[in-house]
């Protein structure tokens, strides 16, 4: 398995593709979709998948999906932010409007990558927590030493501290893959972030 991590757009938003067994599922394609697919080089595109609605991750939807025949998946709870009007930078006015899966906690299948999503609410309604193999794709919901902020259009504080309990009981041994920043591991964050040490 290989994970190419590429920052994208003004706020550097990670979109990650994994490559494994000849095939490469996209997470988070928030920017410039032709160096995306440039990225993926000979792997078979098997899928999109968004880990929350926000326009900083989903901004390269339709012009991959534009040359490639995939699937996009997202959860439904963020679909409202497909339509809401935010103060944004002109880069990010535009919404993805390629039809997407609806995203529901459990087991996940697409191409050959045999997913596990975990619903994941607070930075928004819809977030999700994607885990393949030992990598768990995290979104905004948990960084590196911090978490997602939970004053946005959708979030909500109770539902982080739900989410946050759900995380810590995750197998330690997960390498996290924020949508923004380093990586880190689970197990480190339940030690160092400030956020997990007292759930």
């Amino acid at each position: 398995m290989d994970i190419v991590r590429t920052p994208q757009g003004l706020y550097k938003t990670n979109c990650y593709i994994v490559k494994d067994k000849g095939q490469a599922l996209i997470i988070d394609p928030g920017f410039h979709g032709a160096h995306i697919m440039k990225e993926m080089g000979d792997a078979e595109p098997a899928g999109i998948i968004i880990t929350h609605g926000h326009a900083d991750h989903i901004c390269a939807v339709d012009a991959i999906v534009n040359v490639y025949d995939i699937p996009v998946y997202m959860h439904p709870k963020d679909d409202e932010l497909l339509r809401v009007k935010r103060r944004m930078p002109s880069a990010y006015k535009e919404r993805f409007v390629t039809p997407y899966l609806p995203l529901r906690e459990g087991n996940l299948s697409v191409g050959s990558f045999e997913l596990m999503i975990w619903e994941t609410p607070g930075h928004s309604a819809g977030s999700v927590c994607i885990a393949y193999k030992k990598a768990l794709f995290t979104g905004d919901t948990l960084f590196n030493g911090t978490i997602g902020r939970v004053k946005t259009f959708n979030g909500n504080a109770e539902d982080m501290q739900r989410t946050l309990k759900k995380l810590v009981e995750l197998d330690s041994s997960y390498t996290i893959y924020p949508g923004h920043g380093p990586s880190s591991s689970l197990g480190i964050e339940r030690i160092t972030n400030p956020f997990l040490k007292d759930v």
